[in-house]
């Protein structure tokens, strides 16, 4: 509640400063009237464009990182697991056909079609199915990791021999 509260209060601060740079520019203005009316409008028009961009920016708490290059499937339960911050990694076949790169920006859809959110993608990694560590099912979001291998046979037929990938990512923005 208190982080919340603090980060109104720094975004309010913020919208503040840049109404006081916006009133500040028309005090700037004046000095331009007498280089005409174009001057004025090319450099008035740039310099409040970058101000409200570099607000944007800062309000927004993300560097733009253009469109997504792919995007990862998510069954509900998985999907609410990244939404409260208890997943922070999936546990993948090999073989699964839009395995993103590190780096990547991707979009995070549930099976049932509608996009939730947007992940980077910080990590990537091989391992037998069987090598998978109690760390590893906890940053996928379960108890064990016989709970991570149970719910990876019910959805892929698994076997502790399968080579899997692990993606692990950070959620993008303040969507949530």
């Amino acid at each position: 509640m208190a982080n919340r509260v603090l980060a109104t209060l720094a975004r309010l601060g913020l919208l503040l400063g840049l109404s006081m740079a916006l009133v500040f520019g028309f005090w700037i203005h004046g000095e331009f009237y007498q280089y005409g009316l174009y001057t004025l409008l090319l450099v008035g028009g740039f310099v409040t464009f970058l101000v409200i961009q570099g607000f944007r920016l800062a309000l927004s708490g993300e560097m733009p990182r253009g469109r997504p290059r792919g995007e990862m499937t998510f069954t509900l339960e998985e999907g609410d697991r990244i939404l409260r911050n208890a997943a922070t990694l999936a546990v993948r076949p090999v073989d699964f056909a839009s395995s993103p790169s590190v780096g990547d920006h991707v979009r995070a859809r549930y099976e049932t079609g509608p996009e939730f959110g947007r992940l980077l993608i910080v990590d990537a990694s091989r391992a037998f199915l069987a090598d998978l560590t109690e760390e590893d099912a906890r940053g996928a979001g379960y108890r064990t990791a016989a709970d991570l291998l149970e719910a990876g046979r019910s959805r892929w037929a698994w076997k502790p021999e399968d080579v899997v990938s692990i993606v692990r990512f950070r959620r993008l923005g303040v969507r949530g």
